[in-house]
């Protein structure tokens, strides 16, 4: 993936419980930046596995995951990645 030579935008929370999305961001941000491909990364140290764009209601709680973050911290996210994501799209 490092070596794509797209742009890329990157949204991850830090309080991910499914997976570490935000380390795993922030190296493949590392990689790509060593390869000279830029990358755009949208994180939130309090937001789960599930950011919410402008719009979508939370979802119901799982009863197999834990996905981390709040309804709140991942509203935010989403909020804050939804202009970088319309950017990224109009340029493809």
């Amino acid at each position: 993936m490092e070596h794509a030579a797209c742009d890329l935008l990157l949204v991850a929370g830090g309080d991910d419980l499914m997976w570490p999305s935000l380390p795993f961001a922030e190296e493949l941000v590392a990689r790509r930046t060593a390869s000279g491909h830029s990358t755009r990364l949208v994180s939130s140290p309090d937001a789960g596995h599930r950011p919410r764009l402008p719009g979508e209601a939370p979802a119901p709680p799982s009863t197999a995951y834990v996905y981390g973050g709040s309804d709140e911290a991942d509203a935010a996210l989403g909020t804050a990645a939804w202009p970088h994501i319309l950017e990224t799209l109009q340029i493809m």
